[in-house]
């Protein structure tokens, strides 16, 4: 999978027409990232085959950015796999609430032992070290890494869900994940980025299709459970964990408070994760919808069930409603109780969500066994987007190109062929690629070949305050190009005129950073290791002489005659060996190369009391010795020659004369390492020298 510099690259490594293990990789100005990281829900696709398809990344640890859209199985669940399996180096990035309910929900899903998710392809351990690795991100909150301005948005798919939003030389792209723009009892509905939107990765569960409203939807979901209640039987509700289960709980017990008359029949939900879950909703009531936000609590129930153990439940003859996970029947408590009710006509189970091909709930709805006497019904409160929110969401972003992921390969190309008709005049192309299809589209770098630049930070906190300083002492009003050029002449305002700072190419154009401003530097993905340097040069003139020098170039600087030390700021000049010799010692900066370079040339230039050869010559004699008894070698000089030696035996030999070193040969002595390190030592201290 080859990336041209020159073009986007669209990858979808799984949920390319299909709906399931959700992994898209983006390329772009040598730029990769992975939008979500998810297994597949069906049974046909067991262990390694429910994985996206990792072998076809080029280079794995090129990737820069995963980000995780939300805490379900289809977009989080093969994360802890990749990251022990791949050598990742990147940052992941995903909501707080979805890290907090991520690890319950990837536990959970090994203990219940699920048939679509092979335990050999996470534990516990493996999740865990994954936790380690994600950072999180609000909505909103924008981010700058390496390059990449990332930004993400309320999706209103489950608690904490996300759309990204990155940006890559000007270019940006929306991946929404699983989105819904309907109102909820408990979740607010997806927000609308303003941005403008070159590239939208949009799904397309639900293809050109159109749900009931939702009034619809509720009067006919109660209506069904309430006449299979009356007719003695039982109504199973298969949910997703978390997220729809909360919604339906919270009808549920709306209804019920409502209506005395069916208060008889007892409302059970066996998803314990759900219940573990609650205090995390509670937590985040900011990110719920406008109930929770005046203060109402949604999540105390008066006629819902939670404490019963499964069988108890089974034994109990009233009928009744039990809600249990997980939403497609494919294990878990929902599986053992269709298995006990299926053949009994007067049962019923309800889907709430989309039935995903290849598994049980897609059988039982579209082509159930004959033996299958339970009646199955499809309402759907999946929070997935329908053509009508769709097609509002690009008539409202107007990307040129989408592309449609998340979905069967006949409900993609449904809506494929629809957005073409419908928004011929606002988007370029419509594409619905397979998995592994590559998608290509060319933008030109942008040019950020205009004058000037932005000062940002600290450094333009600085350019503001002085700006303001001389609008005060000029009593100016307003700054324009005439009135920068009279700066020039201001006597009292030139020597605070002039600014300097590291120069970044941005995809936002020219930006100045002060070095020292590390928070802001970070934001733009440089981080700032700190470099040491050494020099040692002749000192051909006193300590005095080379401590005005410096202080010429920098008033700051301080003298301590008894240390024989000059200090200024990351940087340190002393005499540590003998009287003639000068030790630099710096952190490298471009401030501090440039003091160090200055006195450097001051020096080699100085033309009192220079030194002879030959005295210059004992001097990197006795350095060198001194050099050596600091580390774990022993020295003795024998015939002008100096020996080092390790535990007694000698393993190099300097010629006094000229300083040229030799070896002993290597078999005589049983650590090469040893005698590459002490070689080392010697050959640094000696190309020290200027």
């Amino acid at each position: 999978m080859n990336s041209d510099n020159s073009k986007l690259i669209i990858t979808p490594l799984g949920a390319g027409n299909e709906v399931g293990r959700s992994c898209i990789l983006l390329q772009f100005q040598e730029k990769q990232i992975m939008f979500d990281c998810g297994i597949h829900m069906n049974k046909e696709n067991k262990g390694v085959m429910a994985l996206p398809y990792f072998n076809k990344i080029d280079k794995i640890e090129d990737i820069d950015l995963i980000l995780i859209t939300h805490f379900h199985l289809d977009h989080c669940g093969a994360l802890p796999y990749f990251l022990k399996n791949y050598k990742f180096r990147g940052k992941i990035y995903m909501t707080t609430p979805t890290k907090e309910i991520y690890g319950l929900v990837l536990k959970d899903s090994i203990k219940v032992k699920s048939e679509d998710f092979s335990q050999d392809l996470i534990n516990e351990q493996s999740i865990e070290q994954s936790l380690k690795n994600i950072d999180c991100i609000d909505y909103d909150q924008e981010i700058h890494y390496q390059g990449i301005k990332l930004k993400c948005y309320n999706a209103g798919h489950v608690l904490g869900a996300a759309m990204f939003m990155v940006e890559i030389d000007g270019v940006r792209v929306l991946y929404t994940g699983d989105y819904s723009t309907e109102k909820e009892r408990h979740l607010r509905p997806a927000q609308l980025p303003l941005e403008k939107i070159h590239v939208l990765i949009v799904e397309s569960t639900y293809g050109d299709t159109q749900h009931e409203t939702r009034t619809k939807r509720e009067e006919n979901f109660l209506k069904e459970i309430v006449s299979t209640l009356n007719g003695g039987g039982n109504v199973l509700l298969p949910v997703f964990a978390t997220g729809r289960c909360h919604e339906l709980l919270i009808i549920l017990d709306e209804y019920w408070s409502k209506n005395p008359q069916i208060q008889q029949f007892p409302i059970y939900s066996t998803c314990t994760l759900a219940i573990k879950c609650t205090h995390i909703f509670q937590k985040h009531y900011n990110k719920l919808g406008n109930k929770f936000q005046k203060g109402e609590n949604l999540f105390k129930f008066n006629y819902i069930n939670t404490k019963k153990h499964l069988q108890d439940i089974l034994n109990n003859p009233k009928p009744k409603v039990v809600m249990a996970s997980p939403g497609l029947l494919q294990s878990g408590h929902s599986k053992q109780i269709y298995e006990y009710w299926c053949k009994d006509e007067k049962n019923q189970v309800i889907i709430t969500g989309p039935a995903v091909q290849g598994t049980i709930a897609h059988q039982l709805i579209h082509n159930p066994e004959p033996d299958i006497k339970i009646r199955p019904a499809q309402i759907s409160f999946s929070a997935h987007a329908d053509y009508l929110q769709t097609s509002s969401f690009i008539d409202s972003l107007r990307p040129q190109h989408v592309i449609l992921v998340h979905g069967t390969q006949h409900k993609c190309r449904d809506l494929q062929k629809k957005i073409e008709i419908n928004f011929k005049d606002i988007v370029e192309k419509v594409w619905a690629p397979e998995n592994q299809k590559q998608v290509e589209l060319c933008f030109q770098r942008s040019s950020v070949s205009q004058a000037g630049c932005k000062a940002i930070g600290e450094l333009g906190n600085q350019i503001e305050n002085f700006i303001i300083t001389f609008q005060e002492k000029h009593n100016q009003h307003k700054i324009d190009e005439e009135t920068v050029e009279s700066m020039t002449d201001c006597t009292c305002c030139t020597n605070d005129l002039y600014f300097n700072g590291v120069l970044l190419n941005t995809e936002h154009g020219f930006m100045l950073v002060d070095e020292t401003d590390k928070e802001t530097l970070q934001q733009y993905g440089i981080e700032q290791n700190q470099i040491y340097n050494q020099m040692y040069i002749p000192l051909s003139c006193s300590l005095e002489q080379v401590f005005n020098y410096v202080q010429e170039l920098n008033p700051e600087a301080q003298f301590h005659p008894d240390d024989s030390l000059i200090v200024v700021k990351d940087l340190e000049i002393r005499v540590p060996v003998s009287s003639v010799l000068l030790q630099f010692k710096w952190i490298s900066s471009p401030k501090t190369d440039d003091l160090a370079d200055s006195l450097a040339f001051f020096l080699s230039n100085v033309n009192q009391n220079k030194l002879d050869d030959e005295e210059l010559l004992k001097d990197k004699q006795k350095g060198l010795i001194k050099v050596l008894q600091k580390t774990e070698f022993q020295t003795e000089i024998i015939d002008n020659k100096l020996n080092v030696k390790n535990k007694n035996s000698v393993i190099i030999q300097v010629d006094l004369n000229d300083l040229n070193l030799s070896v002993i040969p290597e078999e005589t002595h049983e650590n090469k390492n040893i005698i590459k390190r002490a070689q080392t030592i010697i050959e640094s201290y000696l190309s020290s020298y200027i």
